[in-house]
């Protein structure tokens, strides 16, 4: 089945925010239930918010600039997008995000790692798939300079 461009950035949108704000709930709910002490939290939230914070940048300033294109598929070319760029633009960012809650629940949950090799693992994660979710983003949210 065939996909257009605007069919797969509203979708991959919607999965990329709804699995951040997931991750960051999660985190919330560790440390509530107290698997972080104080100071775990606050340096791993000194960490995860401002990578989050950049995707997610890019994807709030894309719905805003759109924000009164009803039907994409009417305003924008509907180019249809191939379905390797489709399925791995899913894959990376569902390991991605996997990757980072499995780390963050091994820790919290079962105390598998020191808190150091937590933040390495974070920091290797975020090296590794960063790049490459920041290209997926970037592609498929860019907002032209005639819009604000």
């Amino acid at each position: 089945m065939a996909i257009t461009e605007a069919q797969h950035r509203n979708r991959l949108g919607r999965f990329i925010l709804i699995s951040n704000l997931l991750f960051g709930g999660l985190i919330v709910l560790y440390y509530l239930l107290r698997g972080f002490d104080d100071d775990e939290f606050a340096e791993l939230m000194k960490l995860v918010i401002p990578i989050k914070t950049a995707y997610l940048t890019a994807l709030t300033r894309y719905v805003v600039a759109n924000r009164h294109v009803v039907n994409t598929t009417v305003d924008e070319n509907p180019v249809q997008i191939n379905r390797l760029f489709a399925s791995t633009s899913y894959i990376i960012i569902s390991v991605h995000i996997i990757g980072l809650i499995a780390a963050v629940s091994l820790y919290a949950l079962f105390n598998a790692m020191d808190f150091k090799d937590l933040i390495n693992i974070i920091v290797a994660l975020e090296t590794i798939f960063g790049v490459y979710v920041g290209l997926i983003i970037a592609s498929m949210f860019r907002v032209e300079e005639g819009k604000n």
